[in-house]
């Protein structure tokens, strides 16, 4: 079973499956179908004899076939042209050109070519923390039990107990807490060189024609990259119209019950560092900067550049 299942089932991700080649089609059907629209494959007699209605069904038809034989042949010329048929997905999250910042190799690992993560318990405790956030601007915290403790086995919560309810406590301590929001977990899509990157904003304070405060909560213990903020930033004044002047970008760490403020830069140099990173993606270099997250990289066991660089900086 596993050998007639090797020969029919492709890897993926892979190549778009292609028309293979035959004795009619020499270079396959679709190739064919290129050269017949640029060198006409139809008797002008033929088309000539056409009814004016009919005439019109068949430019209208031939029209959408040219243009669907032509985008399939530059979808295979783009696959024999990349190495392993690997490219980098067209739409990304914020989080995910943040990676690549970080390390271009941790992204090709996350975004390129997916391996399996290990989803610990400080992701899971912060989505449990973030989503009760967000129940809580929404008006639903009191229609639940705030004091549920979040589906955590034992073993996650060992050695770092009442993490949870300390978390909630920062922010029920902290001035937001008084607030409601303008939005909450706000979603948003940017067009960027190309590519569509997208994420979700925590919360935004203040009043829909004033300043806005951009605020993104953090459950980890590390400094988190401004980029992040940023992101949030130009998606605020190319979608929503805001001047940079009137955007205020914070980090809230929850676990030091601390937030530190940014003002937003000039949007055109935040959309040219995007850019900059998008065209390296775009462009294929993936090599690894390894650093301090390397220590919580899933990928460290076989990463020869995060090896070496833990053994040094143990």
């Amino acid at each position: 079973m596993l050998g007639h299942r090797l020969a029919l089932v492709r890897d993926w991700p892979g190549p778009a499956l292609r028309a293979e080649a035959d004795e009619l089609f020499p270079t396959g059907w679709r190739a064919a179908a290129v050269e017949a629209a640029a060198g006409g494959g139809v008797q002008a007699e033929l088309i000539d004899a056409l009814a004016p209605a009919e005439r019109k069904v068949f430019d209208a038809l031939t029209a959408e076939r040219r243009a669907l034989a032509a985008h399939l042949r530059d979808r295979e010329s783009l696959d024999e042209g990349d190495v392993g048929g690997e490219r980098p997905p067209a739409s990304l999250s914020a989080s995910s050109v943040i990676d690549y910042a970080r390390c271009p190799k941790r992204f090709y690992w996350t975004s390129v070519r997916p391996l399996p993560r290990f989803s610990g318990p400080a992701a899971r405790i912060g989505t449990d923390v973030h989503k009760w956030i967000e129940r809580r601007a929404n008006g639903q915290g009191r229609l639940l039990e705030i004091d549920d403790v979040p589906d955590l086995a034992q073993e996650e919560l060992v050695g770092d107990p009442g993490r949870v309810d300390r978390l909630r406590q920062a922010f029920l301590e902290s001035s937001y807490s008084a607030r409601t929001p303008l939005f909450a977990a706000r979603a948003f899509l940017l067009r960027l060189y190309g590519f569509t990157v997208g994420g979700r904003i925590d919360a935004i304070y203040g009043d829909p024609h004033g300043p806005w405060e951009v605020v993104d909560w953090k459950t980890g213990h590390g400094e988190a990259d401004p980029l992040q903020l940023e992101v949030y930033g130009l998606a605020c004044a190319e979608i929503w119209g805001k001047r940079a002047a009137d955007l205020t970008l914070t980090y809230f760490y929850l676990a030091r019950g601390e937030g530190v403020s940014q003002p937003m830069g000039d949007p055109a140099d935040v959309r040219a560092r995007i850019s900059a990173h998008l065209n390296s993606i775009e462009a294929g270099e993936f090599d690894p900067t390894p650093g301090a997250w390397c220590f919580h990289c899933d990928f460290r066991a076989f990463c020869d550049a995060g090896t070496s660089w833990l053994a040094s900086n143990a």
